[in-house]
């Protein structure tokens, strides 16, 4: 359907896909439908499509596509863990790319949406026109303990809340990132109120490790007005119960940098925040000098974060670049 309203000015076209195996993925559409088409990939595992990302974007020159993953978002069911794999997500966007008769589209993905970008580029590249990708992260295992246990050398004080959260929760304190991952299932597939705690904790984690300019901090509100509100914990619960279950169970996925070959012929266009600690900047240099033609821009003073200015004004550059590349 085309939806109109003042409180959202741009029209679009929704629908949920039904991709067998119990699970239905959310999808959006919008901008001119004479444009080349740009898949955006979210990041998590369990993030949720942010249509504020086509705002890097001059919509005037991409029909823009969002999904929700398995398990996230408006997807349904929500949470679901059987049949929600690095394949079955992959598999999911070819059959929305069939779904929305659409011959070829470039990616955009950032965090683990590179990662499930380049896996999808790597399985149909020749449904492929390029690739916009900020905050590289290619789910090796240096990669993922990086995240869970090795950055504690530079936040030890964020570090020691994430395990203090987790101890609270089921008891027991993490001596490792994978006793992490273990000590964590219970309490996050429960989804009752320590389970809840424990998904917060680990977004507020990550949140903490995302941004260099950081936001002023909202205040905290208490759980009674939350509910008063419609506020809802869902984000979380599906970004913690997410990555934990690809980071136990899908992680690491088969090599991804020496299967790049099969996707070098194509335009591509990094961003890395310099001072990333959620996916340091060795990565996106890693898979810079496996792409000949790969454009890089590291930028200083910036972070994970999408959003953050220095990334902002990379992506609005690359992603004219990439434009002017395919026309």
């Amino acid at each position: 359907m085309v939806q109109e309203s003042t409180a959202q000015p741009v029209d679009f076209e929704e629908g949920m896909l039904d991709v067998g195996e119990g699970h239905a993925i959310y999808w959006r559409a919008q901008g001119p439908r004479d444009m080349p088409s740009m898949l955006v990939v979210h990041g998590g595992p369990g993030g949720a499509m942010n249509v504020k990302w086509a705002e890097v974007l001059d919509a005037s020159k991409w029909r823009i596509v969002f999904f929700d993953q398995r398990g996230c978002g408006k997807s349904t069911p929500f949470g679901k863990l059987e049949h929600n794999g690095i394949d079955a997500l992959v598999g999911d966007m070819e059959k929305l790319r069939v779904a929305l008769g659409i011959d070829k589209w470039a990616l955009f993905g950032g965090s683990w949406g590179t990662t499930l970008g380049l896996a999808y580029g790597i399985a149909h590249p020749a449904r492929c026109l390029g690739f916009l990708l900020r905050g590289v992260f290619l789910a090796r295992r240096e990669d993922i303990d990086w995240f869970l246990w090795d950055v504690r050398r530079v936040f030890p004080d964020a570090h020691r809340r994430f395990l203090d959260a987790i101890e609270a929760a089921c008891g027991q304190r993490p001596r490792s990132a994978g006793e992490i991952l273990t000590l964590a299932e219970a309490p996050l597939v429960r989804f009752d109120d320590a389970g809840t705690r424990l998904a917060r904790a680990w977004t507020a984690y990550e949140t903490t490790l995302s941004v260099v300019n950081k936001p002023a901090p909202a205040q905290e509100k208490p759980a009674e007005e939350k509910k008063e509100t419609g506020e809802s914990n869902a984000p979380a619960v599906s970004m913690a119960l997410l990555e934990r279950h690809y980071m136990a169970n899908e992680l690491p996925p088969e090599p991804l940098l020496p299967r790049v070959p099969a996707i070098a012929h194509l335009p591509c266009h990094i961003v890395h925040g310099r001072f990333d600690m959620v996916c340091p900047a060795d990565q996106a240099l890693e898979l810079a000098e496996r792409w000949p033609g790969a454009e890089l821009s590291i930028v200083d003073a910036a972070g994970h974060w999408t959003f953050e200015p220095g990334n902002v004004a990379a992506l609005r550059a690359s992603g004219e670049a990439l434009s002017k590349a395919l026309a």
